[in-house]
């Protein structure tokens, strides 16, 4: 950290987790599924299993029981073209989330 007109330069250090608590397989359990859980309720990007279809409605489960409401709109794009969305298919969404964690889908990709 520099601190303006002092003239000195203080090290900050950064805490981590050490080395031998972070390679613990439950701990990267817990750090992955938080990480994922932030990724996959948030942002513009989506990654899940679809629970539910209907319209313009979309609902997929991005982690173990944590799910995520896809708004579609006419213009959507489905890829592989001509795929029919069904409850089970595994799909990535792109679009523009909403204040509410909701997605507004510009794009899905099934796989």
């Amino acid at each position: 950290m520099w601190i303006a007109g002092a003239g000195v330069a203080f090290a900050q250090s950064i805490p981590s987790v050490p080395p031998d608590v972070q390679n613990n397989p439950i701990v990267q359990s817990i750090l992955q599924g938080v990480g994922g859980l932030l990724q996959t309720t948030n942002g513009n990007t989506a990654h899940g299993k679809v629970t539910y279809f209907r319209r313009f409605d979309l609902q997929i489960e991005t982690a173990p029981n944590v799910y995520r409401q896809i708004h579609l709109h006419q213009g959507t794009i489905i890829n592989p073209r001509g795929t029919t969305i069904t409850p089970g298919m595994t799909v990535d969404v792109s679009g523009t989330a909403q204040a509410d964690h909701s997605l507004n889908a510009d794009s899905i990709n099934t796989h």
